[in-house]
């Protein structure tokens, strides 16, 4: 059975999305199969993925987004679109109705802005819909992983991705503000496992966007002396800054270049072994 694991902070800027889409291009390339679902409606992996695996020489990503995505509702919002009539119930859509193929052992469920609209319904059911739509489409048979990209706030899309998931992965970039996202996740997490009896383990905390520095030092020891962060298990991995992901060529995906790529790497081996014991 494969596993869910979502990589979520409450706190934005912390390299969510970018540890999201290394990690999953980074282990489709060494024969996992792998379904990263964009559930952040900025929907930032979608646009990199697609402009990465799904450009043509005389189109963008934008085109191939609007024309073949959006305008075929093949975005995750058609998971969260409400009951209309109560004669006509909610249908679960089909997986191979939604799910694109990048490339070899790497397929995504694209994001969409639209999921801002969720949040304002009262129907709570809708928490259930990413997990209902991964155990209706036997996606964990399917898929070795499945990676949620979160948004950094909480909504119902955000509960709904953890309320799917085995575990979670918690990004952080060091500096003096990072205890806040980690403590309103924290508790945000521990309301949902008492509330809805599910098991939810945190695989640990990966440090981002670090930089050789006497302060960032100084930031990290003051960071991990805090109470939130006691019972959280941190990667000795971590993501470094590199500036090619910003400026770069090869654009936002960090497995494109020398440095990002052997971080990835190892914040994947070291991730793997952790999912063995969950």
């Amino acid at each position: 059975m494969g596993k869910v694991i979502s990589i979520i902070n409450m706190k934005g800027g912390v390299g969510k999305t970018t540890l999201s889409i290394g990690i999953a291009d980074y282990l489709s390339e060494i024969g996992k199969k792998i379904l990263l679902i964009d559930a952040d409606p900025q929907f930032n992996a979608t646009q990199a993925m697609l402009d990465c695996y799904k450009k043509e020489d005389d189109d963008s990503e934008e085109n191939f987004y609007n024309t073949e995505i959006l305008s075929q509702e093949k975005t995750i919002y058609r998971l969260f679109k409400l009951q209309t009539s109560m004669s006509q119930a909610y249908q679960m859509p089909e997986a191979d109705d939604l799910i694109i193929n990048l490339k070899e052992n790497l397929d995504i469920l694209c994001g969409d802005l639209n999921l801002v609209l969720v949040n304002t319904s009262s129907d709570y059911t809708l928490i259930r819909r990413i997990r209902n739509f991964i155990e209706d489409n036997l996606l964990k048979n399917k898929y070795d992983y499945i990676i949620i990209d979160c948004p950094p706030t909480l909504t119902i899309y955000t509960d709904s991705a953890l309320m799917a998931s085995d575990c979670y992965l918690i990004p952080n970039r060091i500096d003096k503000y990072s205890i806040v996202g980690i403590d309103s996740l924290q508790q945000a997490v521990g309301n949902l496992i008492r509330e809805e009896r599910i098991d939810l383990k945190c695989i640990g905390l990966v440090y981002t966007m670090v930089k050789a520095s006497a302060k960032q030092e100084k930031l990290r020891i003051s960071f991990e002396s805090k109470k939130a962060v006691n019972d959280i298990d941190i990667f000795a991995a971590k993501a470094s800054v590199v500036n090619n992901l910003t400026y770069g060529s090869s654009g936002p995906i960090p497995t494109k270049y020398k440095q990002s790529r052997e971080d990835i790497e190892a914040i994947s081996v070291e991730l793997l072994k952790r999912l063995e014991d969950i």
